[in-house]
């Protein structure tokens, strides 16, 4: 099926996430279109929060806001000790 080509855009950049293909994409887009426009821009700044503000830690790697992270500066942590999960 061919869309409007802004519906068209904004599936082909859904699809460029990873595990979601073209039937997931329309969803996506489709639910997308029908939310209100104060939910879409809610959507779209958490996505543009998110990649301004969220870093790897330099000293585990783990992602967070902060460098470095809330784990490796909490007092109460060991730091001769790791944890594997």
């Amino acid at each position: 099926m061919q869309y409007t080509k802004p519906l068209a855009r904004l599936i082909e950049e859904f699809q460029k996430l990873p595990g979601i293909g073209p039937k997931s994409a329309q969803r996506m887009a489709f639910q997308i279109l029908k939310m209100p426009s104060a939910e879409v821009q809610k959507f779209c700044d958490a996505i543009l929060e998110a990649k301004e503000k969220i870093k790897y830690c330099r000293t585990c790697f783990n992602m967070s806001s902060e460098d470095p992270c809330e784990i490796c500066t909490d007092t109460r942590r060991d730091e001769h000790m790791i944890c594997v999960v």
